[in-house]
């Protein structure tokens, strides 16, 4: 039996002051190998829905925890793919996403996103609910870097 593997790719802003997610975008690799933007709507296949529900619970807490930090965030770019059985059964999840600092905030402010800062936000990106409950024979892998 075949994997199946399920590709979709995030882009966001975080405008000043207030850091709030904006111009969210979630993109689907079809099987022709375009990619398509993604509206949710009850029309929209349901384990679609939930791979989505995967990816934007780790922006979610990506952002939460930047803004908990105080980290001057202004954009995230995420690649996030999903390999499943041929049965449906989520097998593996990997999300490479990277942040970009607001360039116009203060060297003390973007000096906030240090190596510690960017460790803890990856870790706390994997107590998500939805990460944290799949069953532990799924491998699981989330990179957090900077985009400088």
């Amino acid at each position: 039996m075949a994997e199946r593997t399920f590709q979709f790719r995030l882009h966001s802003s975080h405008l000043a002051p207030d850091r709030a997610t904006e111009g969210l975008v979630v993109e689907f690799l079809t099987d022709s190998g375009a990619w398509e933007p993604q509206q949710l709507s009850l029309t929209m296949p349901g384990f679609r829905l939930y791979l989505i529900s995967l990816l934007l619970c780790q922006h979610f807490y990506l952002v939460a925890n930047a803004r908990e930090k105080a980290i001057p965030l202004q954009q995230v770019e995420a690649d996030f793919l999903i390999t499943t059985s041929s049965d449906w059964i989520v097998a593996g999840v990997e999300g490479d996403f990277r942040i970009r600092l607001d360039a116009s905030a203060s060297e003390q402010e973007r000096g906030l996103a240090d190596a510690d800062a960017i460790a803890y936000m990856q870790e706390r990106m994997k107590l998500c609910p939805i990460s944290r409950n799949l069953p532990e024979s799924v491998g699981k892998r989330i990179e957090l870097s900077s985009l400088g």
